[in-house]
């Protein structure tokens, strides 16, 4: 007869599976001896079904229970069987993870054999909970050993931390908000609640009153997102910009005065005094809160932009109660020749190496737009203001300020025409622009090289800067007039500097 050999020694490792003897559903061979193991990961128990039909020889002259003739038995680790005859065995719940089954056969007879079914099942587990604001999926009756689930979060919400008991999903969820970052010149409230930084929470920010006002691109309103940025309604992280409010002044009008008036405090913030590394006295104007806007003559020989004194806020020359600034670059019209005769395009910017704090003393001046409004027409009002000459001749000690008429650009070609210096006529450019006192020559130049001539728009009530101190031949002589750089003819050059450097 056939001997079984190796093919019938298996081994199963599977979850489920199928086991049946030697060449079922035809006779076994004899003398046989077959051994089937299965092995599943621990904390799986195996259940055995015989299935189908069971015919495994008996010696009929010996007990049933004994099956001396082909048997099959069980090892667990504790011993099920023997099974034989013609009758299904009971399914066996074997609780363990590892079964071996033994089949022997003898000589006799043919008989069918058997079939069993196997299927390995995990441990129960306790169902997980969902912590607030989360989920689990997918959702069971019921979890075994080996199952797997997902927990996720509402929006808005993290995962901190999966709790430690085996089998226990209990977690801590947290908000995402970080604390909303501080500005320059303004600050924020809370509007959803006193702290709250969790998702969809709202705050507000607000720049200093009245010195400075929200750059318009921003209604500074920004709401805690679901990845823990505060955003504004453009969904931007970037915080608004508080920009210094320009040409505001604290006192009221000026008096209407034909020669030179000294300046209170807080009626020309926007004025800068400038000493060059020579020594030289200048003037200038405050550009929002790090530029200075003067003339290309005063800084042309500035070797060292560092060596320049900048003070602001400073209305007494010998005072010790000033703001002072340093530069940090300086950057002269390139169509500027440096030429005695020739001011065409005398203009510069300073950049301040730190932004200067905002006061009633210190504001900057409104540049001009290009609306007709501020294209300088003949007799419109303007007023200039530094410690230049006056009519003693050597420079004042205090601030003053003079009100001055525009004057016509023919009436001030006509002035310059047949005009020398040293010989070389004086050139009136398109780009500058004439003041002078109404009534006449006096005081037509009491300003500083390089300092502004203002201008009050009615339709703002704010003051622009429309001119720059640049160049005049006796001042003193009625006819003669203070020759300014136009301003309005330099904004997209001043606007451009401003942004490439900044």
């Amino acid at each position: 007869g056939s001997i079984c050999g190796s093919n019938c020694n298996h081994f199963f490792t599977e979850r489920t599976g199928e086991i049946s003897s030697p060449d079922y559903p035809a006779p076994y061979p004899p003398l046989s001896t077959c051994s089937y193991n299965i092995q599943v990961e621990d904390g799986f128990l195996i259940t055995l079904e015989f299935v189908e039909t069971f015919d495994v020889e008996t010696h009929p002259e010996v007990f049933v229970s004994l099956c001396l003739s082909s048997f099959i038995f069980l090892l667990i680790p504790s011993q099920f069987g023997p099974f034989c005859g013609k009758t299904l065995p009971a399914k066996i719940e074997t609780q363990t993870s590892a079964v071996n089954i033994t089949f022997i056969t003898d000589v006799s007879g043919a008989h069918t054999g058997w079939k069993m079914k196997y299927m390995a099942a995990g441990l129960p587990c306790p169902s997980p909970e969902a912590p607030p604001h989360g989920h689990i999926a997918p959702v069971q009756a019921q979890y075994t050993q080996g199952d797997r689930y997902a927990l996720s979060c509402d929006i808005g919400y993290v995962l901190l931390e999966v709790g430690a008991p085996r089998h226990s999903a209990l977690l801590d969820l947290i908000s995402l908000g970080l604390n909303p970052e501080e500005m320059d010149n303004g600050a924020f409230t809370y509007l959803t609640g006193p702290e709250k930084t969790t998702y969809n929470a709202e705050i507000q920010y607000h720049c200093e009153t009245p010195f400075y006002i929200m750059k318009a691109n921003n209604a500074g309103k920004y709401i805690c997102s679901d990845d823990g940025f505060w955003k504004n309604s453009k969904g931007e992280i970037t915080l608004p910009v508080c920009e210094p409010v320009c040409g505001m002044r604290r006192s009221g009008t000026l008096e209407r005065i034909y020669g030179g008036r000294r300046a209170k405090p807080g009626e020309f913030p926007w004025q800068v005094m400038l000493i060059t590394e020579h020594g030289g006295l200048g003037g200038g104007s405050l550009l929002y809160d790090s530029w200075v806007l003067t003339a290309a003559h005063v800084v042309v020989g500035q070797r060292n932009p560092s060596a320049l004194r900048i003070k602001l806020g400073i209305l007494n020359k010998r005072s010790d109660h000033y703001e002072e600034t340093w530069a940090e670059k300086i950057f002269i019209h390139e169509g500027y020749k440096n030429d005695p005769v020739d001011f065409d395009n005398d203009i510069a910017l300073i950049k301040l190496k730190h932004k200067v704090p905002i006061s009633t003393n210190i504001t900057p001046i409104c540049l001009p737009g290009k609306e007709e409004r501020f294209q300088m027409k003949a007799n419109y009002m303007v007023a200039v203001s530094g410690w230049g000459r006056t009519e003693t001749r050597s420079s004042s000690v205090v601030l003053l300020y003079t009100e001055l008429i525009v004057i016509s650009q023919k009436e001030c070609t006509d002035a310059y025409a047949n005009k020398s210096f040293n010989g070389k006529p004086l050139v009136v450019t398109e780009n500058m622009l004439c003041a002078g006192a109404e009534g006449g020559g006096r005081d037509a130049c009491s300003g500083d090289s390089g300092g502004p001539l203002v201008f009050l728009d009615a339709q703002t009530k704010k003051w622009f800067v429309v001119g720059i101190v640049s160049w005049a031949l006796d001042c003193a002589v009625s006819g003669q007039y203070g020759v300014y750089t136009r301003v309005t003819n330099y904004i997209p050059w001043i606007e451009s500097t401003i942004s490439n450097n900044s």
